[in-house]
């Protein structure tokens, strides 16, 4: 989760009216301010009771668990869907989650993030979730003070008179302590900022923070490894922080490793011992956003560009790891705006935003990104993240900003759309 850090960010739009005199030289300059946006803990930290369904509006992060679907709706809670029957989804309710992101389930017991709070919800009866334990502020991303948390910011646009000291040499302007490039950029960002597993667990999306192994939660988050014991899911121990030697954005396990996505390349970590995960090696790319998925001997990297990733180019990177230690980058390959995949020894299913769904042959990994390998490619739809279940009957779920989809890909040149959930906002 990438979280403003700073109370204002300020750029520079316009410089003019200069002013000057012997004694005194003024300015007046027009910037952006931001401002931030607070929820107090009580209204965070409210009774939570499950609801009826709702529309989806902003879907974020997707999780199945035992013939149902969790849709997180971003920051404002979990969607509960039946999909016993995947051609026909039925919502079951909604659970209203503030701050809520990620999502694990194990043994009936739901794991979730409420801003800076860990929350276990026993859903053995999904018509009554019940709220059985709540760690407060064990995550730290959210900023508080005084006044309640900092959940986001506001803009307003400022114009004022300044003195003209507040220019140095090379052209900065600084106000508050924030400086502005005379170009009109301030350089004054600080960001705060998964897999198959026994029936007792859950899927999750590439683009997972949360992930499960053995009787471990793992969390991505910034530059850690947040580890917490779930022997009693009811009641996670928060154990190590281990450095992930990355700006974390996923994390997927893949046989006894955890695999570490983030902004400047992909870090695998040794689970001999799950309560301490071990970094044994690694790969760095430019900057830009980084899902991976794994299957045989091949890491599937996507690598995009964007607001938030800062990156500048868009591509899938394939990895050797059949040595674990010495992860080698064997191909990379153009896309459009790739976002989450996932893999099989037969096809790779990739997302890529406004482009849609990508389907490759993935007999040859090393040949997988080219032309003549794409099998289908849907354009009609955004496609964000997907999780192909296995032993499903070849179901793919998929989930973007027109909703949500299930695809039988039991033939991945020709997926079929089975259901969709459109998204529907006011």
């Amino acid at each position: 989760m990438k979280i403003l850090n700073i109370f204002f960010f300020i750029s520079l739009v316009a410089l003019f009216a200069t002013s000057c005199t012997k004694d005194k030289c003024n300015q007046t300059i027009t910037y952006t301010k931001y401002n931030p946006v607070y929820l107090s803990l009580e209204t965070i930290r409210a009774e939570i009771n499950a609801e009826a369904p709702r529309d989806l509006e902003n879907p974020g992060k997707i999780y199945f668990y035992q013939d149902h679907i969790f849709i997180n709706e971003y920051l404002e809670g979990i969607h509960v869907i039946d999909n016993s029957n995947p051609e026909n989804p039925t919502p079951i309710n909604f659970i209203p989650i503030l701050g809520n992101i990620d999502m694990v389930v194990k043994n009936d017991q739901l794991i979730v993030d409420n801003y800076n709070d860990l929350l276990t919800l026993d859903i053995s009866d999904l018509n009554q979730p019940r709220l059985v334990n709540r760690q407060e502020e064990v995550l730290g991303n959210y900023s508080f003070d005084e006044n309640g948390l900092v959940v986001s910011y506001e803009t307003e646009e400022v114009t004022e008179e300044v003195d003209c000291s507040l220019a140095n040499q090379n052209g900065r302007f600084f106000i508050d302590g924030v400086f502005l490039e005379s170009d009109g950029l301030a350089n004054a960002i600080s960001d705060n900022s998964s897999s198959a597993s026994a029936p007792s667990t859950g899927i999750g999306g590439s683009f997972a923070r949360f992930t499960l192994y053995e009787d471990f939660l793992y969390i991505a988050q910034n530059w850690d490894i947040r580890v917490f014991d779930i022997e009693n899911p009811s009641a996670p121990e928060e154990g190590t922080i281990v450095n992930a030697r990355v700006n974390s954005e996923t994390a997927y396990i893949y046989r006894d490793h955890l695999f570490i996505g983030g902004t400047t390349g992909m870090n695998i970590f040794d689970l001999a011992d799950p309560s301490n995960p071990v970094f044994i090696s690694g790969y760095s790319h430019m900057i830009g956003c980084d899902p991976v998925a794994i299957s045989g001997d091949y890491a599937y990297v996507t690598i995009r560009q964007g607001n938030t990733c800062r990156g500048n180019f868009d591509q899938l990177d394939v990895l050797d790891i059949s040595d674990i230690f010495n992860p080698i980058l064997k191909e990379s390959f153009e896309m459009d705006n790739p976002h989450g995949l996932a893999v099989t020894p037969e096809a790779l299913y990739l997302c890529e935003g406004e482009s849609g769904l990508k389907v490759f042959d993935n007999s040859d990994p090393l040949t997988v990104g080219d032309d003549e390998n794409l099998l289908s490619h849907y354009d009609n739809f955004d496609a964000y993240d997907v999780i192909y279940l296995p032993g499903q009957e070849d179901v793919l779920l998929l989930i973007g900003d027109d909703g949500f989809y299930q695809f039988d890909v039991s033939d991945p040149s020709q997926p079929i759309e089975i259901s969709h959930i459109p998204v529907i906002r006011p």
